[in-house]
């Protein structure tokens, strides 16, 4: 048994003041004042000194991190991004796998359906799969000459081999057969996601009416917005059907278009995502990834030299939700839909995580001071504490 005291509890809209937090196996059991929540006796005490106490976030786009990725296809690589994602807050994550021939994703994803989760790491609650139906024209950092045109049996191969732990797939409307897709995936249970997409606006209107409910990383590797030129992009920002994956790094959108479009979605229809790769956390060099080079400056990564196209995150969670915070101007509780609570929705474990409420599982991260990760509780266990 757990007990988190003196903490500033985010678990609603109202201003969070100095509370206690009591955790029984694995799972929330109390939350109040210290002179309404008693702590048993034998319990651990843990002093969170006014910090801040947040559900767990939950990243439903992320590559690697800490020098691995997940298309290493490598059990010891998946438990590095779990572990590395635990130090920034993340409780559970969905492994996005980049596009590639159809044998080799295959093979990544039967290694990522017989992963087991570290007790030191996030959890990995699925897989996204970004690709191969995506547009060439919005290629961004994904390998184009791996790109091909939605096939049904593909996709049934794809989610045998992950066992059924597939649950997201991104997929340009625009491409011939991309609307009965979209329609499969929903009829097998796979979220289906708009990106790296040229499509208009009325293609992008059809694609939601088939099912499609997430755009992902909105404005990267999308039209830019036009007041008369519709397209995807503003189908992401102003359909309610849909949520809106958002990167706050300050790099791959400007902090005014975050601002935007949390304005335009609010924040119960945006996702914040750290797109982070395997150059995350990882000092400034050259690296040699899925055989091409990725140059990392300023801790930002870029394909092929500095100044070139952007390889992907590299920021972690948590600056991402202090970002967030900043760019968009909103509260805590907000910024916690973002990175909690819209998440745990999409993927449909909105029971029982995603908020900090009693009998849901004791996913949690501590903010210090300085907005970094303190702490991070997972199933009620502490997997990472901040070296003091």
């Amino acid at each position: 048994m757990i007990a988190i005291d003196g903490a500033y509890i985010v678990c609603g809209a109202s201003s969070p003041v100095p509370s206690r937090l009591v955790i029984d196996d694995g799972k929330i059991i109390g939350i109040g004042t210290r002179d309404s929540v008693a702590i048993p006796a034998g319990t651990e005490v843990i002093d969170a000194f006014g910090r801040r106490v947040l559900a767990g976030f939950i990243d439903i786009h992320n590559h690697g991190g800490a020098g691995a990725s997940f298309m290493d296809a490598d059990q010891d690589a998946f438990a590095t991004i779990c572990r590395h994602a635990a130090r920034h807050g993340i409780t559970r994550l969905l492994a996005t796998v980049d596009s590639a021939p159809i044998e080799h994703m295959t093979y990544v994803l039967g290694e990522l359906g017989r992963y087991q989760d570290v007790p030191d790491g996030a959890r990995m609650e699925g897989i996204h799969v970004e690709g191969p139906y995506l547009a060439e024209a919005r290629a961004g950092s994904q390998p184009g000459e791996h790109f091909r045109v939605p096939a049904v049996d593909e996709i049934d191969r794809m989610h045998e081999a992950s066992k059924g732990r597939m649950k997201q797939m991104t997929v340009a409307p625009e491409l011939p057969g991309a609307m009965g897709v979209i329609e499969y995936l929903g009829s097998i249970g796979v979220i289906a996601a708009m990106g790296h997409s040229d499509a208009d606006y009325h293609t992008a209107l059809r694609a939601v009416a088939h099912g499609a409910s997430v755009g992902t990383h909105v404005f990267s590797s999308m039209p830019t917005l036009h007041h008369r030129d519709l397209s995807v992009t503003t189908v992401a920002l102003t359909d309610d059907r849909v949520v809106a994956e958002v990167i706050a790094d300050g790099v791959h959108i400007h902090p005014a278009m975050v601002r935007m479009l949390v304005r335009c979605k609010q924040p119960w229809r945006v996702a914040l995502v750290s797109n982070a790769i395997f150059a995350a956390g990882l000092d400034d060099g050259i690296y040699e990834k899925g055989g091409r080079n990725v140059v990392v400056r300023r801790g930002l990564a870029h394909i092929g030299e500095a100044g070139g196209p952007l390889a992907g995150g590299t920021v972690g969670m948590d600056r991402a939700f202090s970002n967030l915070l900043q760019y968009a101007d909103i509260t805590l509780h907000e910024a916690s839909l973002m990175a909690s609570s819209v998440p745990s929705w999409v993927l449909g474990v909105d029971g029982q995580a995603g908020q900090i409420k009693v009998r849901y599982d004791a996913d949690l991260v501590i903010l210090d001071h300085d907005g970094t990760a303190w702490m991070t509780i997972i199933g009620g266990k502490v997997v990472y504490r901040k070296e003091e």
